[in-house]
């Protein structure tokens, strides 16, 4: 994929076909490193923990703090704001996390500070007691318990992309124990091209492994025929290539849109025979393999 700008987060300019060839116009140019934050900690829903990415690769953040409370003691949470009137729905656990929708109101009677609450494990709401009347605190605000702001992978160690725990949800509950801590990735070496076949331009990041320097001699990896036009439906064969032999390249290769064919001039290293010859079909099989620099085809 050829990309508009520099940037290997800029937008989609175009794609070009495998076994195309394109003119190096700038570059290359490595772009500056790139940071993840990362974090350990817990996830309250099932206790797992592992690490999660705070910030990815373009600055995105996965997590968002919020104001919850977590509970300090076993407390219930009950359906009406007077615990004489109410029922209890069920028992708060220790380290459970709600968020506060009302309140806090306080119950002269009994002394109590009491907030509405919604809890994030089940979605129940109710009222909880944040202190009793002799001052004990049964929930306390964190500053640790973050959201999900999207799913997100927990992993089993800091290096990002090491083994799946599980995926945290959107909206799931996280709790922080360590970080964040950065992790430093090297920058992209970036080039910007220029197709031969059609002239369009775009950027395209440079690895062994998408990119490899064009080489006018090719090898036979399948058996196909030279042809005498470009266009396969309308040339006539001039004879066949046999698997190993060897051709130069006279141009560079070109897409042939109607038949789906990456094509090319070539010679004939065994008898000087000139034409058109498929370098990959429309299926992905590759005819024709460019040889390196010390002679050898890439696959080799």
């Amino acid at each position: 994929t050829l990309q508009a700008a520099f940037e290997s987060s800029s937008a989609d300019a175009g794609k070009v076909q495998p076994g195309e060839v394109l003119e190096v116009v700038e570059g290359p140019r490595q772009e500056a490193p790139l940071e993840t934050l990362r974090v350990r900690g817990k996830a309250p829903k099932d206790g797992k923990t592992g690490w999660v990415t705070f910030k990815d690769l373009q600055g995105r953040e996965s997590l968002e703090l919020s104001k919850l409370m977590i509970c300090q003691h076993s407390i219930a949470i009950t359906t009406t704001f007077d615990i004489s009137e109410g029922k209890a729905l069920r028992k708060l656990d220790i380290g459970e996390a709600f968020e506060v929708i009302e309140g806090p109101k306080t119950d002269e009677v009994r002394s109590l500070t009491r907030v509405k609450a919604r809890t994030k494990n089940d979605g129940k709401e109710g009222w909880v007691t944040l202190k009793g009347n002799q001052g004990k605190a049964y929930a306390e605000e964190s500053d640790k318990h973050y959201i999900c702001k999207l799913a997100v992978p927990l992993e089993k160690r800091q290096s990002l992309g090491s083994e799946s725990v599980r995926t945290l949800e959107e909206g799931e509950v996280f709790e922080v124990l360590e970080g964040p801590k950065a992790e430093t990735k090297e920058g992209a070496k970036r080039v910007k091209g220029r197709s031969i076949a059609d002239g369009s331009e775009g950027w395209f990041t440079l690895s062994s492994k998408n990119f490899k320097p064009w080489s006018p001699q090719y090898k036979c990896a399948q058996g196909t025929v030279i042809n005498d036009g470009l266009a396969i439906k309308e040339a006539k064969a001039v004879r066949k290539l046999e698997v190993g032999e060897l051709v130069e390249a006279l141009e560079t290769p070109v897409f042939d849109k109607v038949a789906g064919l990456l094509r090319i001039r070539v010679r004939a290293e065994k008898d000087g025979v000139t034409g058109y010859a498929t370098v990959r079909g429309n299926q992905g099989t590759v005819m024709l393999k460019p040889l390196t620099a010390s002679g050898r085809s890439s696959a080799d």
